[in-house]
């Protein structure tokens, strides 16, 4: 990239970041201008410019992160899984991978926890989570009609993440899944319960 380029990358970040607040970006931008006015040698000029991108484009990153606040209404929508009438907004795409995203629903802090849990469980393998939630499935907690329902959109959030390369395949098998959630079994267990 050659040094006007790497500029003006570096200026989009610095308004991106200051998105609400012009005059400030505008006057940090006219600063750096002024600094690296005096500077002559293109290796020290090169350096400067890359500290400064790495700078903002690692400020970017957090405000791309950053989560927004639920509102009062959200708050007082019904969990999307079990009915609830307090929810939290869930990420159905995780914010970690995706950014502040608008794919989300609502849950009750039980139902979001499942999700996490679920989760964590399949795509991330961990043990910690897949003791819980086999400990939340044999105890029948939250509602089976929740649960359910939470497994379907674990499913189609793999998927998706399956497609767009961010997880190993084998991860979206039911061989990998009922091993990991005991899937099979309970479902079994519902049977047999609305059996008796």
């Amino acid at each position: 990239m050659n040094e006007q380029s790497a500029i003006d990358e570096l200026y989009a970040l610095i308004r991106f970041v200051y998105a609400k607040r012009h005059r400030l970006a505008e006057k940090i931008i006219a600063a750096f201008e002024e600094a690296l006015a005096d500077k002559t040698d293109p290796g020290e000029r090169q350096a400067v410019i890359a500290h400064w991108l790495d700078f903002y484009q690692a400020h970017k990153y957090r405000k791309l992160m950053r989560r927004r606040r639920s509102t009062d209404r959200e708050r007082m929508l019904p969990c999307s899984a079990c009915g609830y009438p307090i929810s939290q907004r869930h990420h159905l795409w995780d914010i970690a991978t995706h950014g502040e995203n608008r794919v989300t629903v609502q849950l009750c802090a039980n139902c979001h926890e499942l999700h996490h849990l679920m989760y964590n469980a399949v795509a991330r393998d961990s043990v910690y989570s897949q003791k819980l939630i086999r400990h939340l499935l044999a105890a029948r907690q939250p509602p089976p009609e929740a649960v359910i329902r939470i497994f379907g959109w674990l499913r189609a959030i793999l998927s998706y993440e399956v497609e767009s390369g961010w997880l190993e395949s084998y991860k979206l098998s039911d061989l990998w899944i009922e091993d990991r959630l005991g899937w099979r079994a309970y479902l079994n267990s519902l049977s047999t319960a609305a059996g008796a």
